[in-house]
């Protein structure tokens, strides 16, 4: 039977996508946690669209006004006895949250805070704030940057996971189908952000064509405005590259999960400055399929020791065209890295983990 403990889950829920939002909405619709706990969610989104994230307007001005008394009103009648708070942590967004981690200092709330960037704020209000509440950061690699503002028995490591969206039967299949693709089908899947990594993909596919290389290249996912659109339609111009490579737009499920099938490499040379743990290798791993990257945030620790995929320096996507070049058309051993995933990367065991935090946290 369920029990009267209360959690009240904070943060930044889709639409916008990206990999903090996908977290949170796995947290508060996990069956494990709702077994033990009564749930509710505040979304503190301040943009809905990509192109709205990093720019101010009236509309956020307000939100923040908004976000504060459905807060309040949910400490007054909700009344948790543990509040999960994934919150801004640097800049100007972590001094508006802040604003919140103070009334629930103000309620005496148990908070955790999760963080999903490898830039924070080191201050001594940021180190008040933090002060006595569990900090959860996503890998072993990143605590270096909550040092010294997170006493070290609150830091809390907690892995992104993913939910396994295909039976094994369903990937023998996909197994079968992808050996029938004449020519080899690369993936790029993320926001079309150019420090994610868009334009350097480009980059590799002029490196692969210039090698007399078959291949077809598909970016997925949402540009972050205009010139961003029309700066990487000018690259794949200049590069000759239409006939290689398809922008084929934002997918999700069904649909997504098609153009992985057919997938053998995903590209992602991300120089995205507060990358961390990105999803979309997980999603990669979970095909079966190597991913091919720079070393930023926890990616090095995701694809250990180059097993799944290369990892070289930010920057170096020379050194990721040769390897692609050398490895294009080699047999991928699939089943060993979904495998991988299915031992490491589920969410279950990031639940498991949450869920273990939370009841201490009571």
């Amino acid at each position: 039977m369920k029990d009267k403990r209360k959690v009240l889950f904070i943060g930044r829920f889709p639409p916008p996508m990206h990999g903090a939002s996908k977290m949170n909405e796995l947290y508060y619709n996990s069956k494990i946690i709702r077994e033990k706990f009564h749930v509710r969610k505040i979304k503190i989104n301040y943009s809905e669209t990509l192109d709205e994230l990093g720019r101010f307007n009236i509309k956020k001005f307000f939100g923040v006004f908004i976000v504060f008394f459905q807060v309040l009103k949910n400490l007054i009648s909700f009344r948790p006895n543990v509040v999960d708070f994934e919150i801004a942590p640097h800049g100007v967004a972590f001094y508006r949250d802040s604003i919140y981690a103070l009334l629930f200092k103000l309620f005496g709330k148990k908070v955790i805070y999760h963080l999903h960037s490898k830039e924070v704020t080191n201050n001594f209000y940021t180190r008040f704030i933090y002060n006595n509440s569990k900090v959860v950061i996503l890998s072993e690699g990143l605590l270096s940057s909550i040092k010294g503002v997170v006493n070290r028995k609150n830091q809390v490591i907690i892995n992104n996971g993913l939910k396994d969206t295909i039976s094994d039967k369903q990937f023998e299949a996909i197994l079968k189908e992808r050996k029938k693709e004449k020519v080899p089908q690369i993936l790029f899947l993320s926001n079309l952000i150019i420090s994610k990594g868009s334009i350097d993909t480009l980059k590799i596919c002029k490196e692969l064509k210039e090698k007399k290389k078959e291949f077809r290249c598909s970016f997925v996912g949402s540009w972050p405005d205009e010139a961003t659109k029309k700066a990487w339609n000018q690259k794949l111009h200049d590069y000759k590259l239409e006939d290689y490579c398809k922008y084929l737009g934002p997918k999700y499920g069904k649909e997504k999960n098609k153009i992985l099938a057919k997938t053998k490499i995903m590209i992602l040379p991300t120089q995205y400055k507060t990358e961390c743990y990105p999803l979309v290798i997980l999603e990669a791993f979970m095909f079966g399929i190597p991913v091919l990257s720079y070393d930023n945030g926890a990616i090095k620790e995701i694809i250990i020791k180059n097993e799944f995929g290369k990892v070289v320096k930010k920057g170096e996507w020379k050194k990721l065209a040769k390897h692609l070049n050398q490895n294009i058309d080699k047999k991928t051993n699939a089943q060993k890295i979904r495998n991988h995933f299915k031992e490491k990367h589920l969410v279950v065991y990031s639940e498991k983990k949450l869920l273990d935090l939370l009841k201490k946290s009571v």
